[in-house]
């Protein structure tokens, strides 16, 4: 299906409106993210943002998979809470 670490560039990416802030917040480089999201889109067969020239948009499948994707950002970090206790 698709990998849980692309959520997370999918994330970064709609929070930021633009690959190079979210690789800022990532801490890679900007082709990472793109290509990150890039392998999501083709994993999961929907395109999730609109790439111009100001930024990225999300696209209308993209704003409905965000609070799905913020939920699973959410279970992965109390997943990695209790595993570190």
């Amino acid at each position: 299906m698709f990998d849980w670490d692309d959520i997370r560039y999918f994330l970064a990416v709609a929070r930021e409106g633009s690959t190079n802030a979210a690789a800022r917040v990532l801490g890679v480089n900007q082709s990472t993210v793109q290509r990150r999201l890039r392998e999501l889109e083709r994993r999961i067969g929907y395109p999730l943002v609109k790439r111009l020239p100001t930024g990225y948009l999300l696209t209308d499948f993209g704003r409905e998979l965000l609070p799905l994707a913020a939920q699973m950002e959410g279970v992965a970090a109390a997943v990695e809470q209790q595993v570190r206790r």
